[in-house]
């Protein structure tokens, strides 16, 4: 199976994440998120950067990837506006706005997109170093985050209740140990070096490295030449 194949059978489901978490901001699905912490921050939220993640993975053969290259050298500008995004959507203000106010939560559906998007595409390029660096700093950041939510004795969200909260807290807790062990299994079947010299895990080579291999290859090239 080729890889276009394979990029055209993401698409219904890329459409379908997309759909269903940007249905949870309309009626009569907004209900769901305005009683529940747990479905707006552990639910809506994730799905969300998931349906961007789809889209980059069911758009990767065309030339969209190729122009953000330009300015995501390595993942590095995508792994850093993520996290941006990842950290302001974790803030108890901005989960309130995005209940009350339909311009906040129009902006929180197009940021997490983009967010998951982001993300898809520093990944396919990262070496595993340059994502142990992200990942390894997001994820105790969410385990953290959760486990505050809770424990503390005070709501944190004028929106939900405390024992909204508190459930919402455990969600995300349990959210980020699933993260974290499904990249750190899929970095370690692959292998570590795998990961860095792959293209299909998303590694490249460094100039360092590619220009060691030129310059290694140019006595050959010249012995062939005086033969």
């Amino acid at each position: 199976m080729t890889l276009p194949a394979l990029t055209a059978r993401n698409w219904p489901l890329a459409v379908a994440v997309c759909t269903f978490s940007v249905a949870l901001s309309a009626p009569p699905l907004r209900s769901l998120i305005e009683q529940s912490m747990l479905w707006h921050m552990v639910i809506q939220m994730p799905m969300l950067v998931l349906g961007g993640w789809l889209v980059m993975g069911a758009i990767r053969n065309t030339a969209v990837p190729a122009v953000m290259a330009a300015w995501n050298r390595y993942g590095l500008t995508g792994f850093i506006a993520a996290q941006a995004i990842t950290a302001y959507w974790m803030l108890p203000l901005a989960i309130d706005r995005a209940v009350v106010l339909p311009v906040a939560d129009g902006a929180k559906l197009v940021t997490l997109l983009a967010c998951g998007a982001l993300l898809r595409h520093s990944v396919d390029r990262a070496p595993a170093v340059l994502q142990l660096f992200f990942i390894g700093y997001a994820i105790p950041m969410m385990i953290w985050l959760g486990l505050y939510f809770a424990s503390v004795d005070l709501r944190l969200c004028n929106a939900y209740s405390l024992e909204s909260q508190v459930r919402a807290g455990h969600g995300l807790a349990a959210l980020a140990v699933a993260l974290g062990a499904l990249w750190l299994a899929k970095l370690l079947r692959r292998g570590i070096g795998t990961a860095h010299t792959s293209p299909a895990w998303g590694g490249i080579q460094s100039p360092a490295q590619e220009d060691t291999r030129s310059i290694s290859g140019a006595p050959d090239s010249l012995s062939g030449r005086r033969q």
